[in-house]
């Protein structure tokens, strides 16, 4: 997503592919946002949409993912802006400059495993102690030529601003007390991964727990967790030893609760 938040020409003919860490895209910057380096308009083909938690405690860090699809879905970029609250970097696949900390963007472009596929950056989000009672996380995505260059091809779009709704703070055994009252499958980390990632689950009571890993095709390619597990968080551990690069499903089940989420192996 190189040259994306740039608009003087003279500069993106001098520029090179590693300068990513170019913020300002979102519909938070005012006019004229958007990958106008690229088109100068937006292209609805392009889907980019942003999903996690909608209510936050001040002080309180939830983690979202971006997700593009769509266009010539050779590589991507994004960049996420919260008004009030402060962005968090996950991974090494995002870039946050220290003069905005309320925005982030990707480090590098982020190739599609198919043409067909939906490519995706997680990140987190700490709400903001402010007077505001709601906070907006804007989004915008651009699906790329893979050719080092912006090119006529290249195809960008937003995505749906998310509000999320800020509650007051809570006590430290309060919030914990909290999260236990259901089942929770989160994000792993990092993601993308290579050669390990770390896949984190919360549950309220004495469960038996499986947890599952599958291949694009709904093949079983390996069986993290498979036994009784008390009420508690939990990490375990996925190594990619004897898998390609590819999108993989992650499957949570604890009784009548299943849950699946995608993760993407880069070698």
């Amino acid at each position: 997503m190189a040259f994306i938040f740039l608009s003087f020409v003279t500069v993106v003919i001098t520029a090179n592919i590693s300068d990513t860490n170019l913020i300002g895209c979102t519909e938070l910057n005012g006019d004229p946002p958007g990958c106008v380096c690229h088109t100068f308009e937006r292209d609805t083909s392009v889907i980019a949409w942003v999903e996690g938690p909608d209510t936050l405690r001040i002080g309180e860090t939830g983690y979202y993912t971006m997700y593009l699809t769509g266009g010539p879905a050779e590589a991507g970029g994004y960049n996420v802006a919260g008004r009030f609250g402060q962005m968090e970097l996950v991974d090494t696949f995002s870039y946050q400059n220290p003069l905005a900390l309320n925005e982030l963007t990707q480090a590098f472009s982020l190739p599609f495993p198919t043409l067909m596929d939906t490519i995706y950056w997680n990140f987190g989000y700490t709400a903001s102690d402010s007077s505001a009672e709601w906070d907006t996380i804007y989004s915008c995505a651009i699906s790329l030529v893979w050719d080092s260059i912006p090119d006529p091809l290249d195809r960008w779009n937003f995505g749906p601003k998310f509000p999320v709704k800020i509650l007051d703070p809570i006590t430290n055994a309060s919030v914990e007390n909290e999260s236990l009252n259901s089942y929770k499958l989160f994000q792993n980390y990092p993601n993308p991964f290579n050669p390990t990632t770390t896949i984190k689950y919360e549950i309220p009571e004495l469960s038996f727990i499986t947890i599952k890993i599958y291949d694009m095709l709904g093949n079983k390619v390996a069986t993290l967790v498979n036994e009784d597990k008390l009420a508690g968080s939990y990490e375990v551990n996925l190594n990619s030893e004897g898998l390609t690069s590819g999108v993989y499903f992650y499957q949570f089940e604890a009784g009548k609760f299943i849950e699946s989420k995608k993760m993407l192996l880069l070698k």
